[in-house]
């Protein structure tokens, strides 16, 4: 058989990486292998991302570079996938002529259908939303690692913030069947894998709009009791559904670790209301208070927008004051992005994008003061590591994280590689801890 290639970049978050190990194992069962550059491929896939006008420029970049490439080698296709894929359908193809395909966020099961189109010099489109691609979720992934693996429980978001367009372009909520969930975890404990992260825009909304009366922390039990999987982590979690009885279970289960990404979006109780959050700045400190009583030691991040339609400087101020209350362990900022069709996308006094670059590079210098001082403070101390793989800028290092998510980079073999590793560490740095491995903690 011939070999068929192909080169897939992802972009946006962890959902979309998930999605991408879907597509590639969809296509390895119709003989595909991977390779790591376009240039060396027969097939050339962008999996995107429209959460900010940014990302959709990024794509449209590459579009450009791609169709240069095609010009020279008219035989490879081109296919154009996830979120931005969803809200521009054909308008992607009427721009960029060099695009062969666009298939949504619900298009992954008609991908075969439309290489075979593209074979035969027809573009193609798939954005209908089905159920069908549920039946490929744990089947067809092909892992990008063999030590951790993400697993999506809940598609879609229905909590309409008035900044984004996720629900727009990923439907509704809906939660997989916790059977299917469970089985996917079962299989990848017998593969070895020691971790899993459970995916969702709002992974605490799991069950409350199905059938099975199946809600997220008693989930989290029945995926604790899975042998194995020795480390549970979820993402994203919306701070309004973050309840007591959740927290309790997370103390109370020692597989899940002790990390949370908890985005906050904004520190003013004004911003915040625009923005349809659904919690006031004093809410969100308390939830804060709570884990921090129930759960020893947890890392907690963020993310924050700056710039929003209407936001002064003492509404900065407000965020500004969070971040030094919040205490997090790291956080991820942005300018605001009106996008097409969202109701903060017309709001009227927009912030100027100077002021907002500003803010964002404000806001990163006090996070990066409050990220060194935490890690600075993990000197000395033994934590449980798992390792990863060998480290990107070197590879006589290995990289591995620890169970408040906090990357370490040590010396040490390959042997080492899926293992849980106990790591002194030995320096802190903003965005990483440095050690040296004591000893193995288990195979």
């Amino acid at each position: 058989m011939e070999r068929k290639t192909v080169y897939l970049k992802s972009f946006g978050c962890q959902m979309n990486d998930a999605d991408s190990e879907q597509i590639l194992g969809i296509l390895k069962q119709s003989g595909y292998q991977p390779v790591d550059r376009p240039d060396e491929a027969d097939l050339i896939l962008l999996n995107t991302c429209s959460i900010r006008a940014k990302a959709e420029q990024k794509v449209f970049s590459d579009l450009g570079r791609l169709k240069v490439m095609k010009i020279k080698d008219p035989s490879v296709k081109i296919g154009v996938a996830g979120c931005m894929a969803q809200s521009m359908g054909e308008r992607i193809l009427g721009r960029e002529p060099a695009v062969d395909f666009v298939f949504g966020t619900s298009g992954l099961v008609d991908l075969p259908d439309l290489i075979e189109k593209a074979g035969r010099g027809e573009k193609g489109i798939s954005l209908a939303r089905s159920g069908n691609s549920e039946e490929l979720r744990s089947e067809a992934a092909l892992r990008s690692s063999l030590v951790y693996a993400y697993v999506p429980i809940i598609y879609g978001c229905g909590n309409f913030c008035s900044y984004c367009v996720v629900p727009y372009v990923r439907g509704p909520e809906t939660s997989r069947p916790v059977q299917r969930i469970l089985k996917e975890i079962r299989d990848l404990a017998g593969r070895g894998y020691k971790e899993v992260t459970l995916l969702g825009q709002n992974v605490l909304s799991y069950g409350k709009k199905g059938k099975e009366n199946i809600m997220f922390n008693y989930l989290l039990h029945l995926i604790h009791d899975i042998d194995g999987i020795e480390r549970i982590r979820f993402v994203t979690s919306h701070p309004r559904d973050m309840t007591q009885q959740i927290v309790e279970t997370m103390a109370g289960l020692p597989k899940v670790c002790e990390s949370l990404h908890l985005p906050v979006q904004s520190g003013s109780d004004k911003i915040l209301y625009a923005m349809n959050r659904g919690y006031t700045k004093r809410d969100y400190l308390e939830k804060l208070r709570l884990l921090r009583e129930k759960i020893h030691d947890i890392a907690i991040t963020t993310d924050m927008i700056v710039g929003f339609p209407g936001e002064t400087d003492k509404d900065f101020e407000e965020t500004l004051s969070l971040i030094s209350e919040g205490g997090f362990d790291h956080l991820f900022g942005f300018c605001f992005s009106p996008r097409p069709g969202t109701p903060a996308g017309s709001l009227p006094d927009p912030v100027d994008a100077e002021t907002a670059r500003v803010r964002l590079s404000t806001l990163f210098k006090l996070q990066k003061e409050i990220s060194l001082k935490k890690n600075r403070e993990m000197v000395g101390k033994k934590v449980e590591v798992l390792v990863e793989g060998a480290g990107k800028k070197d590879p006589k290092q290995l990289s591995g994280r620890t169970r408040t998510n906090k990357v370490v980079h040590f010396p040490g073999g390959k042997n080492m590689i899926g293992k849980l590793v106990q790591v002194r560490i030995e320096q802190g740095l903003p965005n990483c801890l440095i050690g040296t491995a004591v000893q193995p903690v288990t195979c």
